[in-house]
């Protein structure tokens, strides 16, 4: 697949660490409350909202493309801090796919007080224009519509699902530090000669 497919292209220009603040709210308090989301999704929910107004929730993320953007995939990862302590950490890998445009993402993400994982899994694609794409991820029991734009203050996201509404602006805060290449021994024993 050509390197310069949108795919690409966006999540090379990501490279690095991320940082943003998470403004988040319940669009639809009843709705939630009559709906046949778990209770425990509904709690949580709730709590993301007062958390939002009261301390301020923080997204942290690093996406890294030289890794292995070769193979045609991610690497990503997610944190989300209240009062500087995690809350919620993903890994994910992102596939690109074959069409230039699409992808599909496996994750494995935990919750504070972090005993238990779970695995997930969600779609999308990067728009044409390379400056933004569109998940579809589940969220506590819902479908969360994500929506990124690269803007001149950073990475613009906006998630929404049918009870709730987030907005984020991620800034770049630093580069990757290379990971270690594994060098077969043969290799290492010609340089040393």
């Amino acid at each position: 697949m050509s390197r310069d497919a949108p795919h690409h292209h966006y999540f090379r220009a990501k490279q690095g660490h991320w940082r943003g603040k998470i403004r988040f709210v319940l669009t639809d308090p009843r709705g939630l409350r009559a709906s046949s989301v778990r209770w425990a999704d509904k709690w949580s929910l709730r709590t993301l909202s007062v958390a939002s107004r009261l301390s301020g929730l923080v997204l942290k993320t690093t996406v890294d493309y030289t890794s292995r953007g070769h193979l045609d995939e991610v690497l990503h990862t997610t944190r989300v801090t209240n009062l500087g302590m995690p809350v919620y950490r993903s890994a994910e890998t992102i596939f690109l796919g074959g069409d230039g445009n699409g992808f599909r993402i496996e994750g494995r993400e935990s919750f504070f007080p972090f005993l238990r994982s779970a695995d997930w899994a969600a779609e999308g694609a990067v728009a044409a224009d390379h400056d933004g794409a569109a998940y579809r991820i589940p969220c506590f029991g819902l479908t969360m519509e994500q929506v990124t734009r690269t803007s001149p203050e950073g990475l613009e996201i906006t998630q929404r699902t049918a009870f709730t509404r987030a907005t984020i602006l991620l800034k770049w805060q630093r580069a990757l530090k290379p990971r270690p290449v594994a060098v077969p021994a043969s290799e290492v024993r010609q340089v040393r000669r």
